[in-house]
């Protein structure tokens, strides 16, 4: 039994080594097999091991054999993979593609939510006192099929963040987000302090649903405050330890 968990943990070693020679995180490693990110936060562990199947596919992500993997005695040490005379592998083109688009989703899912505050303020603000129909006809319009626009492309987003196994706390984040740009002014009048106030809710919803989508993309992981605000704009490699 000892002997098993050794070579476990020894092939976890080397399995953190090698996604780390990559400059992948445990998110976009799981992504890339199609497992979870606490299966390779396991194996990493040495609390499971990988099947046959992935220890093929984290052979070819890793640019290297599976023996080189498991090592001669069905365990490789923690070195097995990195030495000082292999070359620092990188990251590869499709995988890198993939990266950039994720966080391309992440920035237009900001601008998107950004600009449905703001077009569903001012169209409320010119329903309830700017709008004067002889002068600027085209003021309300325009600013509804913005807000249209951007709420279509929205929950175009989070079809592929629920893909990423997202939960709808996000989607409802931009539900209340909806509901301060256009029903609450509404409500309760457009005068300077409700609609500043408004303004104030609408932009805490974006930074938190904004946050959930992007760790969901990005890390596959749940959004964690406290270490996301350590590192706003995500320069560390979350979930890699």
């Amino acid at each position: 039994m000892a002997s098993l968990r050794k070579s476990a943990h020894d092939l976890g070693q080397t399995l953190r080594a090698a996604r780390r020679s990559r400059g992948l995180t445990q998110g976009q490693l799981a992504v890339r097999l199609g497992v979870t990110r606490q299966a390779i936060s396991k194996w990493e562990h040495g609390q499971s091991q990988p099947d046959l199947g992935n220890l093929r596919q984290l052979a070819e992500i890793y640019g290297c054999t599976i023996d080189e993997l498991l090592g001669p005695s069905g365990h490789a040490p923690a070195d097995a993979v990195l030495n000082d005379d292999a070359p620092v592998p990188k990251i590869t083109p499709s995988e890198g593609a993939r990266i950039m688009r994720d966080r391309s989703l992440v920035w237009k899912h900001a601008l998107a939510s950004g600009c449905l505050l703001g077009a569903g303020l001012a169209a409320v603000d010119a329903l309830g006192r700017a709008y004067d129909p002889e002068t600027s006809p085209w003021l309300l319009f325009a600013s509804c099929a913005v807000a249209l626009f951007c709420t279509a492309k929205l929950f175009g987003y989070y079809a592929e963040y629920g893909q990423r196994g997202g939960t709808r706390l996000a989607p409802a984040l931009t539900c209340v987000l909806i509901a301060f740009a256009s029903v609450v002014p509404l409500v309760f009048g457009t005068s300077s302090a409700v609609m500043a106030l408004c303004a104030l809710a609408g932009f805490a919803c974006i930074f938190c649903s904004n946050r959930i989508f992007a760790w969901r993309l990005l890390y596959q992981r749940t959004w964690d405050p406290r270490e996301d605000l350590r590192d706003p704009w995500g320069r560390k490699r979350h979930a890699s330890r």
